[in-house]
């Protein structure tokens, strides 16, 4: 444990160390809501990089079809997504306006789906005796994610952003693709100006 918190300690200092250069703030916080509703917080490692780590609820205004994938089974259900991000994005000014910007993004996403039950089938052989007994389980997605999007600078500190993309899943939970929406607000600490 202590070296995992030492690792992750020593890379948020190498994300510190490579800001420096840049001639905007190294770290920020958002809200976004969409497909996943949630906080975010990016790292600028460059002036055009950034690593985003987010965290969200997905299913508070975009309701998933994730149990239509299967429609022969019966009595399938689950209760809530969860999921983190870890994105890479590339920005640049949009047109060379200077407080337009538009990205791109792509990184790993997991998703938690909590008390899923798998169901049974709606036709079974004959003389075939099935004993369901559904036991809640939680399961783990692990996909990839990618959004492309514009970000409006209101001042230094405040920006606005929109973004669109998709995520695919990896894993067989679901293997599962969706469309992503996102709509939030970033607020940039520790400004700086660069020397």
């Amino acid at each position: 444990m202590k070296r995992f918190v030492f690792i992750i300690c020593l890379f948020f200092f190498s994300l510190n160390v490579l800001a420096q250069n840049t001639d905007k703030s190294n770290f920020s916080l958002g809200l976004f809501i969409g497909e996943g509703t949630g906080l975010l917080t990016n790292f600028r490692i460059s002036d055009k990089f950034e690593i985003e780590w987010n965290i969200a609820y997905n299913e508070l205004f975009y309701k998933y079809g994730y149990t239509d994938k299967y429609p022969h089974y019966i009595g399938q259900k689950y209760n809530n997504i969860y999921s983190s991000s870890l994105l890479l994005i590339y920005k640049n000014k949009f047109l060379g306006i200077n407080k337009l910007i538009y990205h791109f993004a792509i990184g790993s996403q997991i998703r938690l789906i909590t008390d899923y039950i798998q169901g049974m089938p709606d036709s079974i052989p004959p003389n075939v005796i099935i004993i369901y007994d559904p036991t809640p389980r939680t399961e783990i997605d692990l996909g990839i994610s990618s959004l492309i999007g514009l970000e409006y600078e209101l001042n230094k500190n405040i920006s606005v952003f929109f973004d669109l993309g998709a995520y695919i899943e990896i894993i067989d939970v679901f293997l599962w693709s969706n469309f992503q929406f996102r709509t939030g607000l970033i607020y940039r600490l520790n400004y700086k100006k660069k020397e």
